[in-house]
């Protein structure tokens, strides 16, 4: 399941997402790597299952960030 929703997200992130929250914005002390804490910030409705399908050891990288982001607005925006 984790695989199929990370390839989702990859499918989907290549497709710029009109509401996106850029990383940066998300992850607040800068250290490169954004927490589901951090996520829930510019996510509100975020679950931590959802999270986690695309988190590594309980953080998003950039390079992970886009595959997040776009199946947030899927899963949450576009209802």
């Amino acid at each position: 399941m984790r695989r199929i929703l990370f390839a989702l997200g990859c499918a989907l992130s290549l497709a710029t997402a009109a509401h996106a929250a850029p990383f940066s914005k998300a992850d607040s002390n800068h250290d490169g790597l954004v927490t589901y804490a951090e996520a829930k910030r510019v996510m509100p409705q975020l679950s931590q299952v959802h999270f986690n399908k695309f988190a590594t050891d309980g953080t998003i990288t950039k390079s992970r960030w886009p595959s997040l982001s776009n199946f947030y607005d899927l899963m949450y925006r576009q209802r």
